[in-house]
């Protein structure tokens, strides 16, 4: 059997390679994770303008505070509209939750609570019923559909 004998140089080649391919794997990998954020970010903008769109109507008024404490058949009509506004902020806030938790960006443990409070606001039929709940983001839309509608007697 021949012995094939390899130079000092060719193994620094080698090695030199292989760190380079492990550099360009390890740069590929935190550029996917940069965009991730980045689109969390962007996400997270467009969210806040929502919110702020949707809330500055209600700065200012003592009706908005009211709205939280009185049960639906109690609201005067004006006091319904505030408490759908406040639900259609609610539903923006949630609806960015869940897509900066399909990110990876969420703990588990904080889309353990953000669920129980998806369930929650799904569960009040008078309010959905008075949004006619249509959510921007699809996958989001059917996770909430995906529930069972209690509301549907």
């Amino acid at each position: 059997m021949k012995r094939i004998k390899v130079s000092f140089d060719t193994w620094v080649q080698l090695l030199g390679m292989l760190g380079v391919l492990g550099g360009l794997i390890f740069v590929g990998l935190e550029m996917r994770q940069n965009y991730e954020i980045a689109l969390g970010n962007q996400h997270q903008g467009r969210t806040e303008l929502r919110a702020a769109l949707l809330m500055s109507p209600l700065e200012g008024n003592i009706d908005a505070v009211k709205v939280e404490f009185l049960e639906w058949e109690q609201q005067t009509e004006e006091q319904r509209q505030i408490s759908v506004q406040i639900q259609r902020f609610r539903w923006a806030l949630l609806e960015n939750l869940f897509f900066q938790y399909n990110l990876g960006l969420i703990s588990e443990d904080v889309w353990r609570q953000t669920e129980g409070n998806i369930k929650r606001w799904y569960g009040r039929c008078e309010l959905r019923e008075a949004m006619n709940l249509s959510l921007s983001n699809p996958a989001f839309q059917d996770y909430v559909n995906s529930f069972p509608d209690i509301c549907a007697d």
